[in-house]
């Protein structure tokens, strides 16, 4: 009787572990808060070009910050990779749910959502450590609406970023949600295997190449803490500076545009350098050529750049904003507008190539360039026109600060004065490079070090919208330096 007794107990406690997990896809994500903070990733992939499959090994370690406990872990996979088992640092297995949804806020982004159930929750400031084992296929996401991400599986090419979801990221299907908790921090180990004719590229350090029958792994380990982690896989070859410790992977065809930009590389991080000081633990950096149309991208030692700022010294400038990146401040603001560093780097890329490419009418031309861009934008989504800046983070609208944002430091720049530009910047980054900071604390630091009464173009270009109907009116630049100048 007490057997039976135990056994239904048993049975019934696995009934409610199971509804438990089941009950999470009922519920809306979009009310969630992402609490969990990623401190730690070692990933281990095998890439299998014949059945064109990933297979990977990741032990993950997540930290609780708030004062409550957590009972589950929220992952995300691309949605033809099947979490095969998750167990924690002794082995023991872990229950957990599966299924294929669309985000809540994009239709059309469609991934695994995998919820780990802790057996026992996640207590309040503590750290906990599962393994996850996972394989299945790369197609990205670019007939789904988002463009670039273009991950897949070839001999030729092979791309896993956090971007298309290749391996397991700490979130939910909810892109609001996500954004809501900021970028994660963590330091990694990255071991991926590959045919011994394939080199694959990472912004960390190479800290192993070993080769067993055919197959080379590669592992790297991170310079600085990361937010993410990228595995472009190719036939590369490198150029390097080591005793600047920069490296340049680079397509076979591409490298004598790989010691261009070397060079290139060097000068602008000179001219930054002299701009804005030193970097903060600058301990290197990498730049990855990519195909053309896989989205530029930066992280905290690496730049995915696309072949085409490779090949034609003219698109450089995509150089220069992503390297422009190294000397950002973290965003403290709960939904970042992103302003303050999309907008920063987009008006620098024009300033660098007016410097050093002998265009001084770059920054006018990309001011142009940008405000017709805006316009278009606001032709598609009338929203556009009716939101301030220090709200697009809220709105959802980021995308604004490339082109609304460059516009705003544009004005800035006439209205300051290059050398007090250059300095409210370079001694925001130094004063602030170690905590981060948020947008008022970046605006009220640039109207302290100014010598220029700023309140009007805060007003109408920061907090109100104002400058919207300036710009879909086509008032000339000229115009509208003069108007904040007064």
């Amino acid at each position: 009787m007490e057997k039976n007794m135990q056994k239904k107990i048993s049975l019934l406690s696995i009934l409610m572990l199971l509804i438990m997990a089941f009950s999470a896809f009922s519920q809306q994500f979009s009310s969630k808060t992402l609490e969990l903070k990623t401190t730690r990733y070692e990933l281990d992939v095998r890439v299998d070009y014949k059945a064109e499959k990933v297979y990977g090994k990741c032990r993950l370690t997540v930290h609780n910050p708030t004062d409550r406990p957590i009972s589950h872990v929220p992952l995300l996979l691309y949605r033809l990779l099947k979490v095969t088992a998750i167990t924690d640092e002794q082995g023991a297995a872990i229950p957990y749910q599966q299924k294929v949804l669309s985000f809540e806020d994009w239709e059309q982004l469609q991934v695994n959502y995998t919820e780990a159930r802790l057996p026992e929750p996640l207590a309040a400031g503590q750290s906990k450590t599962i393994a996850i084992q996972y394989e299945g296929f790369l197609f990205g996401y670019s007939n789904d609406g988002w463009m670039y991400v273009k991950d897949h599986i070839a001999k030729e090419f092979t791309f896993m970023r956090m971007d298309g979801y290749g391996y397991p990221v700490v979130g939910y299907p909810s892109d609001k949600v996500n954004r809501r908790s900021g970028l994660q921090s963590f330091d990694y180990s990255l071991s991926v295997t590959v045919p011994e004719d394939l080199v694959v590229a990472n912004g960390g350090k190479l800290t192993g190449k070993s080769n067993i029958d055919g197959q080379t792994t590669y592992t790297y380990t991170n310079l600085k803490p990361a937010w993410r982690m990228d595995m472009p896989i190719a036939p590369y070859g490198i150029v390097d500076d080591k005793q600047n410790n920069l490296k340049i992977f680079h397509f076979p065809k591409d490298k004598d545009n790989a010691s261009m930009i070397l060079k290139a590389m060097n000068t602008v991080l000179q001219l930054f350098t002299n701009w804005f000081g030193p970097a903060g633990n600058f301990q290197g950096f990498s730049i990855i050529e990519i195909p053309e149309g896989y989205g530029s991208q930066t992280d905290v030692t690496s730049i995915l750049q696309t072949a085409d700022a490779f090949q034609q010294r003219e698109n450089l400038t995509a150089l220069y904003h992503e390297i422009s990146h190294i000397w950002n401040v973290r965003d403290n603001d709960p939904l970042p507008d992103r302003f303050e560093s999309e907008g920063l780097a987009m008006f620098l890329q024009y300033l660098v190539q007016a410097k050093l490419d002998n265009k001084p009418d770059a920054t006018t031309k990309g001011f142009e360039r940008l405000s017709e861009r805006f316009r278009q934008q606001c032709e598609r989504n009338p929203k556009c026109k009716e939101v301030p800046i220090i709200q697009y983070g809220n709105e959802g609208l980021t995308d604004l600060s490339y082109t609304k944002g460059m516009l705003f430091f544009y004005l800035l720049y006439h209205v300051m004065g290059e050398n007090d530009f250059l300095d409210a910047a370079g001694s925001f980054y130094q004063k602030y490079k170690d905590t981060g900071a948020t947008s008022e604390e970046f605006l009220n630091h640039v109207k302290q070090r100014s010598k220029k009464n700023l309140d009007r173009l805060y007003q109408e270009w920061i907090f109100g919208t104002e400058s919207s109907r300036l710009v879909l009116e086509s008032i000339p630049a000229e115009d509208l330096i003069r108007r904040y100048q007064q």
